[in-house]
C-alpha cells in the first residue's frame, strides 16, 4: 500500500493557511505564509514559475510534497490579487489533483471546481479565509492488490472509485494566534452527494452506493497548546499535557433530508437499498473536562430486497436522539449523561412474517427511551497512564445516579423505571443508597407470543415467569410492580425482602 504519511493532509490547502495576519495583506506575505506552515509539517509547497505585476501574484505549477511521498498535489496556476480593502483574492486554476501509481497499487484524484474564490484577509488579528464556489468535486480512483484463495491464480487488484461532490458551497476558516493558536472552519452547503464503486474479484463481489443530501452546516474549532505539537504525543502522560495546556476540539453539524441507495452483487448476499432520511443534527466536544456527544433525527424509512431473503425488508424510525456526556479527567465528581431515544421503529408485514407468520405477536413499533444522570469522579488519563506503567490506576467514585426514565414498548408489552441513589466512597468500595421503581405490563402475553413463534423455548420461559414471580408484585391484569431499596451496609431489598 501507500507510504500515506502526511500526504492526507496535502490535498486541503487549509492546512496551508496559516501564519501572522496583517491589516493589509499582500499577495507575497500570503504566499510566504503557505510555504512557511507547509514546512512546520514537512510538506513542500513550491511553484515553478511566480510573477507579481500590480498586485497580482501569479503562480504556475503548484506542488504540494509531503517528505517521502511518491507524487505531490498539483495545481496547475493560481493568482493572488491584492484588494484596495487589504485583502487578497485567491483563485485556483482548473486543473487539481494527485497521480501515484506504485505497481498494481494506483491512487488518483482528481479536484473540479465552478468559480471556487478564496478570500484571505485579517480579522482582530486572526488571519481568515473566506470561500465560495457553485460546486466542488472530488473524483478518486484506488486499485490495490487483494487476497488470492488460489495460488495458482493471478493475485486479483481491488478497484475503488467515485465522487464526492457539494453545490453552493461557501464557509471560511480562520487561525488565530496566541497562548493558544485556534483554528475555525465554518462551511454551508446548499447540496452535498456521493457515489462510490467497488469491485473486488477475490471475493466475486460489486458494491455501490449513492447518497444526496441538503443544507449542509458544519461548524469546528480547534484550540492547539503552543508550546507542545500533536506529532510529539507518544502516550498518556504526553495526552494528558497537551490537554491540560488547552487541546480543545468542538462540532457543530445539521444537514436537511437526504435519500441513498445502494446495490451489492456478490455470491452470498446480493442486495438492493434505498433510504431516506429526515433532518438532523449533531455536536461533538473534547477538551481536558468532558466527552460530551450529542446527535438528534427526526427519522428514517428503509427498505432491503434480496434473493436470500424470503419478503423485502421495510423499516421505519421516528425520531432518534443520543446524548452522552462523561468527564475527561474529573478528579472532584463531574457530571455523567446518558439519554437514547428511539421512537416508533416500525416493521413491516413482511419482515414480521419472517418470524412470526401467524401473528401471534402484537405489530406495534417498538418505542425505548433511557434517561439517566449523575455525577462520578473519573480519569480517563489516568486509566490510560495505569495500563501503560503498571501502576495502580484511579478508582472512579461515583456520588449519585439519577434514573429519570428507562422505558421500552414492544409487542404489546411495556416496561418502565425510575429512581434515584447516592454513593457512600469511605470504604473504597461505591455504597449505593436509594430507591428504584419497575413497571411491567403485557409480559406474560409477550412470552406466550414468543413461544407460540418458536422463538422461546418453554423451559426458558419457565425461568422468566419465575423470576418475576420472585422480585415483582401483581398490581392487575398481568401487570407487575417492584420496588428496588439499597441501604446501609450494602443491603437490597426488594418489595420489603431483603435479598443481600
Amino acid at each position: 500500500m501507500f507510504r500515506f504519511k502526511t500526504f492526507a493532509a496535502a490535498p486541503a490547502l487549509v492546512i496551508l493557511m496559516g501564519g501572522t495576519a496583517h491589516a493589509a495583506l499582500t499577495a507575497d506575505q500570503v504566499w510566504q505564509s503557505w510555504k512557511d506552515g507547509a514546512a512546520m509539517g514537512d510538506v513542500a509547497i513550491t511553484a515553478a514559475t511566480e510573477s507579481n505585476a500590480g498586485g497580482v501574484l501569479t503562480l504556475n505549477g503548484v506542488s504540494i510534497m509531503p517528505q517521502g511521498a511518491p507524487a505531490a498535489f498539483t495545481i496547475s496556476d493560481m493568482t493572488l490579487t491584492e484588494e484596495g480593502d487589504g485583502s487578497v483574492t485567491i483563485r485556483p486554476g482548473a486543473a487539481m489533483g494527485v497521480d501515484m501509481t506504485e505497481g498494481t497499487n494506483v491512487f488518483k484524484m482528481g479536484v473540479a471546481h465552478d468559480g471556487l474564490t478564496i478570500v484571505a484577509r485579517e480579522d482582530g488579528g486572526a488571519l481568515v479565509y473566506d470561500f465560495t464556489a457553485a460546486k466542488l468535486d472530488v473524483d478518486f480512483n484506488v486499485s490495490y492488490e487483494g487476497y488470492s484463495w488460489d495460488a495458482e491464480q493471478p493475485t486479483p487488484v481491488i478497484t475503488n472509485s467515485g465522487k464526492v461532490g457539494m453545490q453552493g458551497l461557501a464557509g471560511k476558516y480562520s487561525d488565530a494566534p496566541g497562548a493558544n493558536r485556534a483554528f475555525g472552519l465554518d462551511l454551508n452547503a446548499a447540496g452535498f452527494a456521493y457515489d462510490f464503486n467497488s469491485d473486488d474479484p477475490g471475493l466475486q463481489m460489486k458494491t455501490t452506493s449513492h447518497s444526496e443530501t441538503t443544507d449542509m452546516v458544519m461548524n469546528l474549532g480547534v484550540t492547539m497548546p503552543s508550546t507542545t505539537s500533536l506529532m510529539a504525543v507518544q502516550g498518556a502522560a504526553d495526552f494528558r499535557k497537551i490537554l491540560d495546556e488547552g487541546f480543545a476540539v468542538a462540532m457543530l453539524f445539521e444537514q436537511g433530508g437526504n435519500t441513498g441507495s445502494a446495490k451489492q452483487e456478490d455470491q452470498f448476499f446480493p442486495y438492493e437499498m434505498t433510504i431516506s432520511g429526515q433532518p438532523s443534527k449533531g455536536a461533538f466536544v473534547f477538551n481536558k473536562d468532558v466527552i460530551d456527544v450529542r446527535s438528534e433525527g427526526a427519522g428514517l424509512q428503509l427498505s432491503l430486497t434480496s434473493p436470500a431473503m424470503p419478503a423485502p425488508v421495510e423499516i421505519s424510525v421516528g425520531a432518534v436522539v443520543m446524548n452522552m456526556v462523561m468527564p475527561v479527567m474529573a478528579t472532584t465528581p463531574a457530571d455523567v449523561l446518558l439519554q437514547t431515544k428511539l421512537t416508533q421503529l416500525t416493521l413491516s408485514d413482511g419482515v414480521w412474517g419472517m418470524f412470526d407468520p401467524g401473528a401471534a405477536l402484537k405489530r406495534e413499533p417498538l418505542d425505548l427511551n433511557i434517561d439517566v444522570s449523575g455525577k462520578t469522579t473519573l480519569d480517563f488519563i489516568g486509566l490510560m497512564e495505569a495500563e501503560e506503567t503498571g501502576a495502580m490506576p484511579p478508582i472512579p467514585a461515583p456520588e449519585k445516579l439519577d434514573i429519570t426514565d428507562i422505558s421500552l414498548k414492544v409487542a404489546g408489552a411495556a416496561l418502565d423505571a425510575n429512581g434515584a441513589f447516592t454513593f457512600d466512597n469511605s470504604m473504597g468500595i461505591p455504597m449505593p443508597l436509594g430507591t428504584a421503581t419497575v413497571n411491567v405490563s403485557g409480559a406474560n402475553a409477550l412470552i406466550d407470543g414468543l413461544i407460540a413463534t418458536g422463538l422461546l423455548q418453554e423451559q426458558d420461559a419457565m425461568s422468566a415467569r419465575m423470576m418475576m414471580g420472585m422480585f415483582m408484585t401483581p398490581t392487575g391484569d398481568d401487570s407487575l410492580t417492584s420496588k428496588i431499596e439499597a441501604k446501609e451496609g450494602f443491603a437490597i431489598f426488594v418489595n420489603g425482602q431483603q435479598i443481600q
